[in-house]
């Protein structure tokens, strides 16, 4: 039977799922906000069940549809849908078309199944006990986020705007100019490392991540065991030529027995293309005729699940990024000429809002930082050991890099997992992330004797205002009802290198008092003189 079309509608719906993952990460402001972006989410196996877990909504029972389809066609999903098994596709491709040639590309594994499960285990239990840290590392998704988001935006930025300042050096207008504000570099290890242990281990190994360290690769393992369609060697159609075996890059066909490990598979097809005489197909999990004969196959017993271990490799960080920022604007204002020496001292960092509480947050959030892609002001930044390990990598808000702007819920709109919740604009302008604290001692107006007010303008609720201080000059105060720990007043204060005002975080978010407003004929000025 040639089935050769199932591998070309599969490279088609591969390429797509690809495509629209990778526009989301990079390119948010074209995407993010369209079906494309419903369509790149909705079958995302973790964040679908994470917030099927928060909300029950149909709209989140993508992990059910993928759960489906596995037990009808196996590991679909790995082969298909999921973004980070598209790009170990891809390297497998490159290293085969551009590396030292080989006669066998790949060979039988043998499965793993401690290691695998093991992992597996770990995974679930430590989710059940309050910590996602082993979903943040492992979770397919997310991976790919960090890696398209933390490392590729960059470089599409960098080649947006410098097609656009050619072009408008030719007098012809380009396109409106992208900002990227620059995480942490210490943020970026993990992922820089992690695609270098991806790209060695595909090259060397093919899909061993899927089946060696993948939690959900594991769990759609299982699964796959029961499915309807499965890949079949019958007895009498095989002509031993070993073309199947030496292409899988699951390593799960074992020519000798003429069995193929289905938990082990992810339906990539390329066996069925190799195969001259046809003497492997798809077919449903009973005795099947492929060739001329009826044959009949001998069952699959699935052995195990191929297991080998880490991926990593050292290295360095490839990232001159820094010049790419399109940083807030505060390292360009005025700074204070005595510095200051009382240091910033915040109990808990700030969460997004939406977030909750801290704990809940944590628990749910996979760091996949589509929201810091999609954070248009830059404010959202990957933290490291700010909320401890549990927490590593997951969104946290920086006012070094921005601020959460007064009239923004993005973050929460498109978060896949529920960690961030879709709050009204109006709700989330009365959610109180924080509050603002001042330190006398480190402002312009206490050391310089100089006039400012740039916490007070940029403070959108007022809660930051101006009162009399001495020799003519006003100094801020804060109001803490109306403070929404936006950090607007933190990003713009020009102390440094401590910050006379800063956003110390609540480990609950708080509800603010909403702003009165007053006719602008009797506000006060508070010359600001920047």
């Amino acid at each position: 039977m040639n089935q050769m079309w199932l591998k070309k509608i599969r490279v088609v719906a591969t390429l797509v799922f690809l495509a629209l993952s990778l526009l989301l990460f990079v390119d948010f402001e074209r995407v993010g906000e369209t079906p494309a972006a419903t369509v790149a989410l909705y079958p995302q196996f973790v964040p679908s069940l994470l917030q099927f877990s928060q909300t029950l909504a149909w709209a989140a029972t993508g992990f059910l549809a993928v759960l489906l389809l596995t037990l009808l066609a196996g590991r679909v999903y790995c082969s298909t849908i999921c973004p980070l098994g598209a790009v170990q596709d891809l390297v497998i491709h490159l290293a085969n078309r551009w590396g030292k040639p080989r006669k066998v590309k790949f060979r039988y594994q043998k499965p793993h199944n401690a290691l695998r499960y093991g992992l597996l285990a770990l995974t679930v239990g430590l989710f059940l006990s309050g910590s996602a840290l082993a979903l943040t590392l492992l979770d397919p998704f997310s991976n790919f986020g960090r890696i398209a988001g933390d490392l590729l935006r960059p470089l599409y930025v960098a080649i947006h705007n410098g097609i656009g300042q050619g072009l408008e050096m030719l007098g012809v207008n380009g396109p409106f100019p992208l900002h990227w504000q620059a995480p942490p570099l210490t943020t970026l290890i993990f992922p820089v490392l992690f695609l270098i242990g991806l790209v060695w281990l595909s090259a060397a190994k093919g899909r061993l991540f899927c089946n060696t360290l993948c939690p959900v690769g594991a769990l759609l393992g299982l699964v796959a065991r029961f499915a309807l369609f499965k890949i079949r060697i019958p007895a009498d159609a095989c002509i031993l030529c070993a073309q199947c075996s030496i292409h899988c890059k699951a390593g799960c066909i074992r020519l000798k027995t003429k069995e193929v490990d289905f938990s082990r598979c992810v339906a990539c097809f390329n066996c069925i293309t190799v195969c001259e005489a046809h003497g492997i197909g798809y077919a449903r999990s009973a005795p099947i005729t492929f060739h001329p004969a009826p044959p009949t196959p001998s069952p699959s017993r699935d052995k195990g699940i191929s297991r080998r271990t880490l991926l990593q490799a050292t290295t360095t960080a490839l990232v001159g990024l820094a010049g790419l920022s399109g940083s807030s604007g505060s390292e360009a204002k005025p700074h204070n000429r005595t510095p200051t020496t009382l240091a910033n001292h915040k109990a808990w960092p700030v969460a997004p809002p939406g977030a909750g509480a801290i704990a809940r947050f944590n628990e749910l959030c996979t760091a996949c930082h589509l929201c810091v892609s999609a954070c248009p002001y830059g404010v959202l930044q990957p933290a490291l050991l700010e909320y401890g390990l549990s927490g590593l990598l997951q969104p946290r808000l920086d006012y070094a890099s921005g601020y959460c702007s007064y009239e923004c819920n993005r973050c929460g709109q498109i978060c896949p997992t529920g960690a961030i919740r879709p709050l009204e604009l109006a709700t989330k302008q009365t959610v109180q992330l924080g509050i603002a604290r001042f330190v006398r001692e480190n402002c312009i107006v206490y050391t310089d004797q100089t006039a400012c007010g740039a916490c007070d303008e940029y403070c959108p609720t007022k809660a930051v205002h101006m009162v009399p201080y001495q020799n003519g000059l006003s100094i801020p105060r804060v109001r803490a009802g109306l403070c929404v720990g936006c950090g607007a007043c933190e990003n713009a204060c020009p102390a440094r290198p401590h910050r006379a005002i800063y956003v110390d975080g609540h480990p609950a978010h708080q509800l603010a008092r909403r702003p009165v407003a007053k006719p602008l004929e009797t506000r006060e000025q508070t010359g600001f003189p920047f």
